[in-house]
């Protein structure tokens, strides 16, 4: 599946005094040899408290109560997809945070350092809590099957993880999280919030009156 064009979607959510943002690129499959370096890399940008991306819009700039990360992938081409819900008057400025912290991880501002090192650390001790259920191990033997993983893949999944080098990161950053092409979607006010929107110049700007429209 080609990429999409880059493209903003403003829902008209009259009166609303916040902004659901979605922003949302096609990447790679489960059987990327890029997996792990994603899951840390996920992780550094926005998959826990304090991650880039939550630390900038919650801690930093207080325009959330939360923003987060996530790659889903498949056996077919994934998703990568940044979620949040910000204050109606920041959701321009926020577009632009992420956008910014998106583009530093194959920039100016790779996952490296400390920041690597925890990330991996966090990884390493949190796995086995997720295989200490039986059902957890059974939804562990189900994704080996179902994806075709070999079978010491969860043996090797922290010697993998505890590897990895700040040029990894960079390379997995330069290829699933930046440059591409994002789809956003916002929802909110959009008399309030399209022409903040627009004056940043991502990428074109689509204004839709209700969500039908969309779903059509």
């Amino acid at each position: 599946v080609a990429d999409p064009a880059d493209e903003i979607v403003v829902v008209h959510r009259p009166g609303a005094a916040q902004t659901e943002l979605r922003i949302a690129r096609l990447s790679t499959t489960r059987l990327t040899a890029d997996y792990h370096a994603l899951v840390v890399l996920n992780l550094a940008l926005g998959g826990q408290f304090v991650s880039r991306i939550n630390s900038k819009l919650r801690e930093e700039k207080g325009y959330t109560y939360g923003a987060r990360t996530g790659f889903d992938l498949r056996k077919g081409q994934g998703l990568f997809i940044c979620q949040t819900a910000v204050e109606r008057e920041a959701t321009a400025d926020a577009l632009n945070d992420i956008f910014t912290e998106l583009a530093a991880s194959s920039g100016d501002r790779p996952i490296a350092g400390d920041e690597l090192e925890r990330a991996k650390t966090s990884l390493a001790r949190g796995y086995a809590r997720g295989l200490e259920t039986i059902d957890q191990i059974a939804r562990q033997a189900a994704q080996i099957a179902l994806y075709g993983l070999p079978d010491d893949h969860v043996d090797r999944f922290v010697p993998h993880v505890r590897a990895l080098t700040p040029a990894d990161m960079h390379a997995a950053a330069s290829r699933w999280i930046w440059p591409a092409r994002y789809v956003t979607v916002a929802v909110g006010d959009a008399d309030r919030i399209e022409a903040p929107i627009r004056a940043l110049g991502l990428a074109p700007v689509r204004r839709v009156e209700d969500l039908e429209t969309i779903l059509r």
